[in-house]
């Protein structure tokens, strides 16, 4: 059985948070692949300081093209519809095979909050979980929802230690419109992109 890691996000733009949030669920919940989804951005959603699907597309893979354990899946992004996190891994699921195992990849908040999901049962109980953590944060609350959920729908749970890593995509962006450096935020391929496209202008 082949693990298989999904790192939903807008990823607008990647950076070293997402890389190494991916890298450390990889290893410690000792994962065959993580797979990146990015999310489809509705057309009355989109400003000019959000990139077009294909331009974070072509991000995420200038970031990931020298680990061979990374890849990207445009599924979301070429699906009209509203893209439901369990629809999307069924989808997946059929694609990748029943030898694959998937492992949604989720922060600590998004997961006390997952019951409130689409079709939230169904996601507990088709699919696994690696919660990226940190220490003393909501550690009592996130254990009973891991227990219950455990005991509930028998799901499939793995806890890792995530380093705590101040980057984020709204922050870039804002330093590009203010003329800032994004030096060492994200990898060198992706602010090279991103200046040669001139996004977030």
């Amino acid at each position: 059985m082949r693990k298989i890691g999904i790192l939903g996000g807008t990823f607008d733009p990647v950076h070293y948070g997402h890389l190494i949030l991916a890298e450390q669920a990889r290893g410690e919940a000792e994962l065959d692949q993580v797979i990146f989804m990015p999310a489809l951005v509705q057309p009355f959603k989109l400003n000019n300081r959000i990139a077009e699907g294909h331009h974070r597309c072509a991000m995420l893979k200038k970031a990931i093209e020298n680990n061979p354990k990374f890849s990207v899946s445009v599924l979301e992004l070429n699906t009209p519809e509203i893209s439901y996190t369990i629809n999307t891994l069924r989808d997946l699921k059929k694609i990748l095979g029943a030898d694959a195992e998937l492992y949604f990849i989720i922060g600590t908040d998004a997961f006390l909050g997952l019951e409130k999901w689409y079709c939230a049962d169904d996601l507990l109980h088709e699919f696994s979980f690696v919660i990226g953590t940190r220490p003393g944060y909501k550690e009592l609350e996130l254990r009973k929802h891991i227990d219950y959920f455990r005991s509930e729908y028998g799901t499939e749970i793995i806890l890792i230690n995530n380093s705590e890593v101040e980057i984020s995509s709204t922050d870039i962006k804002e330093r590009i419109q203010e003329g800032k450096s994004i030096k060492y935020l994200l990898p060198e391929a992706v602010e090279n992109y991103i200046y040669e496209n001139r996004l977030y202008r």
